[in-house]
């Protein structure tokens, strides 16, 4: 975020007081030269005195000829020293004799020598008054004017410097860049001849500052030639070590003035730097103060969005935008783009390093990656046809057909459920998802079939299905605890309420470890008091072990469940790169970075799931590959299996997801047309990371049109809904972003894929 613009000045307000101290004195002079004049003439009405005395005086005069004395004063440099800001007293005493000389020279009959230096001062000193108009014009934002007393400035060798740079500053207000650098180059020329004043350092810092050569002003501040303007050469200190990225020293530069005025730039500097709790702070320091408050509030109302408090952010944004209208929508307008970590392995390494590896939704997917599906009931089956076959023998025929009927209904259920599990253990979970649709029409009251088909919709990141089918497995069997949990898990990824009351009476009424888990791990609680699964065999109690022991941040347990789950699953995508993140620091992320490297290329992994699977194992193994440089693996070992198979959803998907990490957005751009036009897939998921393509393949209008869709397609995906609200803020419409940021509300959401800067 960059910080606020200033124009600096060369504003000597002591020389309009030094000016009108010398026209006093000029004043005095001219009467006191009247006084003389009278007593001149009285002398020469004394011939016969001047006559004794002229011997005397040509004596005096050859001997002041041959000797210095105290009075020999070099007007020349007293009148240069006269523009600096502050005289010295010896330079002040000077100034004085000098005047007081010229008065004598003027009673000695010496007019010529006398009016020489009365010319010089008065010639500086309207010069000086030039200058001094020009600053306050300058101040008044009347540029004309001000160029034009500085012109009438510049007749004085020694403001030729100081009046050149503040016409440069005028022209730069006028935006006329041509006469901006002709009189900055100007001021550059007649800066050598400041070289011995005191200001001369303050010359160069901002002479340097306008020509954008930041190292050299602030070595000029480092080495100053006086201790002028300490305020204003902090300012320009700060400025310039923000353009070289050093915003640390930049805000120390600036908080030393200790100017409440500051606070809003100092914000600014912080939050550019990453700081955006310590900038929340000062700017709301800068609002209470009421320090250009529209400036302010909009600056705080973007960091608090940097910080995931949207709903803080909406409502500064919207109020702001009340009391302001169209100059709020024009107030630091943002740019938005997507994260250089998609593409950049050193941003996403630093990003890594901060993110958890499991937030909540990879915390669930990973159990729902290793839930087991529900199996066939032979055992109600072989009753149903039993007590059919009994009552068609003792001719109760309406009541045995009935049972046979049924019996015939459960087995083409058991067949469905057989025919989907097929497809899962062959990691075919969109193809398990499409038979178990078509069941759950013929069978709607079915418990398994919903529990199994919620399930798979889990697996492809439909959580708004995946809840509907676990809510309706439940209401049709009160004893499957996994369909209540995972609607649960659902539930907060939706933006739900928790069903809390019907969680604490299954927690009463059972003694199941394993349900008990899946209870706490649904309350989000760490469940201190239950301890860890035994396991043994069981991959899915070993995923639950997994989610606990990283809550708990259980360093121990975690790895110990990852080596585990990766002994009974050898080649499983997801059970290696749990094992990666479990075995290697975060903070030595290039030891990491050449592990990912290591394992995920070799040739005997898995790679099923990245063609037929769901979104949570081809999105953990695209993000290993980023952090380690490589996502151009899975786009080539995608591409090749593509060209030998016919195109599947989920081939397509991985291709398309892969492609985006590789900055391949037209292509990305068409395989999600196809997928949503073709295919049908008109997930949220799905929707939402179109949008990313088309945004990248400069497909704006359809960007935000397919972020509308995913939006209403599921009214919960933050990321839509986030994107979406940073678009309609990039095109100033304030209202509509803060609709947006307000539904996301203060959930500490930070996006994966989206991210804004202030607009240069």
């Amino acid at each position: 975020m960059a910080t606020e613009e200033e124009f600096f000045t060369l504003d000597d307000d002591d020389l309009e007081e030094e000016s009108a101290q010398e026209s006093t004195k000029n004043k005095a002079s001219v009467e006191e030269k009247s006084d003389n004049k009278i007593i001149h003439y009285a002398i020469i009405g004394l011939l016969v005195f001047m006559i004794i005395l002229l011997a005397v005086f040509t004596y005096l005069y050859i001997q002041k000829k041959n000797t210095p004395k105290e009075d020999d004063i070099n007007a020349s440099q007293i009148i240069q020293n006269i523009q600096d800001k502050e005289l010295t007293p010896t330079e002040e005493n000077e100034a004085q004799n000098l005047l007081k000389k010229a008065d004598r020279l003027f009673m000695e009959g010496k007019k010529g020598e006398a009016l020489l230096i009365y010319e010089e001062l008065s010639h500086y000193n309207k010069a000086l008054s030039y200058y001094n108009i020009g600053v306050a014009k300058l101040k008044e934002k009347n540029y004309e004017k001000a160029i034009d007393a500085f012109e009438k400035a510049m007749q004085s060798t020694k403001l030729k410097c100081a009046s050149a740079l503040n016409m440069s500053i005028c022209y730069l207000n006028l935006k006329n860049e041509p006469r901006f650098k002709y009189f900055l180059t100007l001021a550059d020329k007649y800066l050598p001849y400041m070289i011995n004043q005191p200001l001369y350092s303050y010359y160069y810092t901002l002479i340097n500052y306008y020509k954008n050569q930041p190292i050299e002003s602030l070595t000029s501040i480092k080495n100053p030639t006086a201790d002028f303007y300490n305020h204003q050469q902090n300012i320009i200190a700060s400025k310039a070590l923000s353009i070289l990225q050093n915003d640390a020293l930049a805000t120390y530069y600036l908080a030393k003035n200790g100017d409440p005025k500051d606070a809003l730039s100092i914000g600014l500097l912080q939050a550019r730097d990453g700081e955006f709790t310590l900038s929340e702070g000062t700017l709301q320091n800068a609002v209470n103060q009421g320090f250009e408050p529209l400036k302010s509030n909009i600056a705080l109302a973007l960091v608090k969005n940097k910080l995931g408090l949207l709903k803080d952010s909406a409502d500064i944004l919207k109020s702001t935008y009340d009391a302001y209208k169209e100059r709020a929508e024009h107030t630091y307008p943002i740019s938005v783009s997507l994260k250089s970590s998609l593409f950049n392995p050193l941003e996403a390494q630093k990003e890594f390093k901060k993110q958890l590896f499991l937030d909540d939704k990879y915390r669930y997917s990973l159990i729902f990656y290793y839930a087991p599906y529900h199996a066939i009931d032979s055992t109600k089956t072989v009753n149903l046809i039993t007590k059919g076959v009994r009552k068609v023998e003792i001719d109760s025929l309406k009541p045995g057909i009935g049972y046979l009927t049924d019996s015939k209904a459960i087995s083409n259920v058991n067949l469905a459920i057989t025919e989907a599990l097929k497809s899962v253990t062959d990691n075919k979970i969109y193809d398990a998802n499409d038979i178990l649709k078509k069941a759950v029409k013929l069978y709607p009251v079915h418990a398994t079939l919903h529990y199994n088909l919620a399930l798979s919709y889990a697996q492809i990141f439909d959580f708004q299905n995946a809840y509907k089918h676990f809510s309706k497995s439940y209401s049709l069997d009160s004893h499957n605890y996994k369909a209540l949990t995972f609607k649960t898990f659902c539930a907060r990824l939706t933006n739900r309420d928790i069903p809390k009351k019907e969680l604490d009476k299954v927690k009463i009424r059972t003694e199941n470890k394993e349900a008990l888990s899946l209870i706490e791990i649904a309350l989000g609680s760490l469940g201190l008091d239950l301890g860890y699964l035994e396991a043994k065999n069981s991959t899915f109690q070993h995923a639950i072990n997994l989610s606990f022991a990283y809550s708990r941040d259980d360093l121990t347990m975690y790895q110990k469940s990852a080596h585990t789950l990766k002994e009974l699953l050898k080649r499983d995508l997801v059970s290696n790169i749990l094992y990666l993140d479990a075995k290697y620091d975060k903070s030595k992320i290039k030891i990491y970075a050449r592990a990912i490297h290591g394992t995920l290329t070799q040739k005997n992994l898995d790679l099923s799931p990245l063609y037929f699977g769901g979104f949570f194992p081809k999105e953990l193994y695209v993000r290993m590959l980023n952090i380690a440089g490589i996502t151009s693996v899975a786009k080539r070992q995608l591409s090749v299996y593509a060209k030998s198979q016919k195109p599947t959803i989920p081939l397509l998907q991985s291709l398309a997801f892969a492609s985006i990490y590789n900055q391949n957005f037209n292509e990305a751009y068409t395989l999600y047309n196809d997928l949503i036009d073709k295919y049908n897939q008109k997930d949220s998921h799905t929707l939402f990371l179109a949008s990313i393509a088309a945004l990248g393949s400069n497909h704006h209008a359809n960007a935000v049109a397919l972020l509308e869709l995913s939006k209403l397609t599921d009214d919960s995906n933050f990321e839509s809904r986030y994107a979406l609200g940073l678009l309609y803020h990039e095109a100033q419409n304030l209202e509509g972003a803060s609709i947006q940021y307000k539904r996301v509300g203060n959930s500490n959401f930070h996006s994966n894929y989206f991210t804004f800067n202030l607009k240069k």
